[in-house]
């Protein structure tokens, strides 16, 4: 009688935490590393990124709680540490000498398969506030999230392993 009344009390806290908007414990929560960033025309061809280069580095953390947070840098970056870029839309974000960095809140729609951060602080005081969808597709230890960064006919794929729970 015990053990089915712990697994009801599970039951009901995922599904409220379903409901709720937050995420289940296994999916999103956790460190991601990036393995590749990669912008695509509408054809499919790669095409070059003009922030971060061909080899960004990275992380992203999704904690239960719903917060979120991201660095990205560029590999060979600028030595020009004041080198500011500002977004081409309202889809991007600016950086600062090949680094990128924010973090805030998150929520996920898993009817649409998306995820939006809603960005309480930023490397750029003018991404503060701002609130990224980006659709996402998880597969086992591997995420993809995916968006259009401001170019017309671009679409920019970030795809994450993950490093710990």
């Amino acid at each position: 009688m015990r053990h089915h009344m712990r697994l009801i009390i599970a039951g009901l806290l995922l599904s409220s935490a379903i409901v709720l908007g937050a995420e289940p414990p296994g999916r999103l929560v956790g460190t991601w590393q990036l393995v590749s960033r990669v912008d695509r025309d509408l054809g499919g061809k790669i095409v070059p990124d003009p922030s971060l280069g061909p080899d960004p580095i990275g992380y992203l953390i999704y904690d239960g709680s719903g917060h979120v947070a991201v660095q990205l840098m560029g590999r060979h970056r600028s030595s020009d540490p004041c080198q500011v870029t500002a977004p081409a839309e309202a889809n991007n974000l600016a950086h600062v000498g090949g680094y990128d960095a924010y973090f805030g809140r998150y929520e996920v729609d898993h009817a649409a398969s998306t995820v939006t951060h809603i960005l309480e602080g930023a490397l750029s005081q003018a991404d503060v506030g701002r609130s990224l969808v980006r659709r996402f597709k998880l597969d086992g230890d591997t995420l993809a999230i995916e968006f259009e960064p401001g170019a017309k006919g671009r679409t920019r794929t970030l795809t994450w392993r993950r490093v710990s729970p």
